[in-house]
């Protein structure tokens, strides 16, 4: 089964609705790095709903690894105004990412948002 491949038009749908505005030039460098994984995605044999899924979360997070910045509002007629959000949660992203990967084809892309972190305690002793 060939592998469906997103487009740099739905990657902006996608971050567009989450409120961000990326560069085309960098959703190209994206989708080329998202290339790299193509035949991890093809010998998964996960159905296509679930690789377009992964694409684009994929690809939605390495952007967000990159750009912690997203428009939080916007005015105009001159009285222009703009305010920027910054950083948000995007592990539930990558939680869903990583439960629909479950052979790990997406673990060598440069996406960092952060850890889960367990219970940490540290106990003193004399």
């Amino acid at each position: 089964m060939a592998v469906v491949q997103i487009t740099a038009e739905q990657v902006k749908q996608q971050l567009s609705a989450l409120g961000y505005s990326i560069p085309e030039f960098m959703i190209d460098a994206y989708l080329c790095k998202l290339d790299s994984i193509q035949e991890c995605l093809e010998a998964s044999g996960y159905d296509e709903c679930d690789v377009i899924l992964i694409q684009v979360y994929a690809v939605t997070l390495m952007a967000l690894t990159a750009y912690s910045q997203r428009i939080k509002s916007q005015s105009a007629p001159s009285g222009a105004s703009r305010s920027f959000e910054y950083s948000g949660d995007v592990t539930s992203m990558r939680d869903a990412l990583l439960a629909l990967d479950t052979s790990g084809c997406t673990s060598a892309l440069p996406i960092d948002v952060g850890c889960s972190v367990g219970f940490f305690d540290v106990v003193g002793g004399c």
